[in-house]
């Protein structure tokens, strides 16, 4: 059995959903969902600010 990250992933791929490019990165359809929820609960300013915070981490491990 897999994690629950896997498993919502797992099911929103067989109803339909894909995956997106960003760059060089995956972004599977759970973040995506994620996303959007976050951005219909908390609005655009706080979508903004925490997509932009996740950019600043991605290119700080590199």
């Amino acid at each position: 059995m897999g994690t629950l990250f896997g498993m919502l992933n797992k099911c929103l791929r067989g109803v339909g959903f894909s995956q997106m490019y960003f760059g060089d990165k995956i972004v599977e359809p759970v973040v995506i969902v994620f996303f959007w929820l976050l951005l219909w609960f908390l609005g655009i300013q706080a979508l903004g600010l925490v997509g932009t915070l996740c950019i600043i981490i991605i290119y700080i491990q590199k």
